[in-house]
């Protein structure tokens, strides 16, 4: 089955309708790949759930830690898979639940198109605008486009609506990101990238980003669900370069970071 949603409750996870009508608000959710058993940064993905649970529920660590030994031992080491937490409001309180889903195929390659609509209640927190944030994309998808990008009121860039935005622009050796105090959501693919272009001393700087001063920048979104996707058009916007001789090179490095899956700590 491509997808089984699973209630913890008990110490147990027991499968549930997932299209039942009390599915409740998404108050926390994250997610990951896992292709054959390898899945890169899982310990950050579980740090930012946790960090956004204790944050936003009155959920104990003891079952959040018992929940999430109990999803590890669900994913399954053949085959690729993108499963997700959650925390949801359901009228007992929080509650936690697991989508067992199969991973889409990678791509490696994306079309943009910009917003300035930005439906986002909780920008630091993964989950509450997880809808909101897909209607967003469907918004651009007549466009072509199969990532929206966010712009703030003086028209830069903030994040994809399911991606953070990195930038190579023409000319420059260094990896540019959207300024951390942009409230948007703390990308853990991002940071995974930063960390490997410290280690090899490649340059990052922090600087605010118009669509309209990317011509032939190479324009890098990034996320745990395809790693890093090229930017190859912009719907009415910059005209980028297409070469993806870098963004493979960089993919096999985030690729590289992954760890097995039943190695990790539990």
């Amino acid at each position: 089955m491509s997808h089984v949603l699973y209630q913890f409750s008990g110490n147990h996870l027991g499968a549930i309708e997932w299209c039942e009508p009390r599915r409740g608000e998404t108050l926390v959710a994250d997610s990951w790949r896992v292709d054959d058993g390898q899945v890169v940064a899982l310990e950050h993905h579980l740090d930012r759930f946790r960090t956004s649970v204790a944050a936003t529920t009155q959920l104990g660590s003891a079952p959040v830690e018992a929940f999430l030994a109990a999803v590890l031992e669900k994913i399954q080491a053949v085959g690729s898979w993108f499963p997700r937490i959650e925390a949801v409001a359901t009228p007992g309180g929080p509650t936690l639940r697991y989508r067992h889903r199969v991973a889409p195929e990678l791509t490696s390659e994306a079309i943009l198109a910009s917003t300035s609509q930005d439906p986002r209640t909780h920008p630091l927190v993964k989950g509450p605008d997880l809808e909101a944030l897909l209607r967003l994309r469907s918004n651009v998808a007549p466009l072509g486009a199969t990532e929206a990008v966010i712009l703030d009121a003086q028209g830069a860039i903030v994040e994809g609506a399911y991606s953070s935005v990195v930038v190579w622009t023409s000319g420059s050796d260094a990896l540019t990101i959207v300024p951390r105090s942009t409230p948007r959501l703390p990308g853990i693919t991002e940071q995974v990238v930063l960390d490997i272009a410290r280690r090899e001393g490649v340059r990052v700087e922090e600087r605010t980003l118009f669509p309209q001063d990317l011509d032939n920048a190479t324009v890098w979104i990034m996320s745990a669900l395809h790693g890093i996707r090229q930017a190859t058009a912009w719907v009415d916007g910059p005209t980028l370069s297409r070469s993806q001789s870098l963004r493979d090179a960089w993919q096999e490095k985030w690729r590289d970071e992954g760890q097995g899956i039943n190695q990790l700590p539990r």
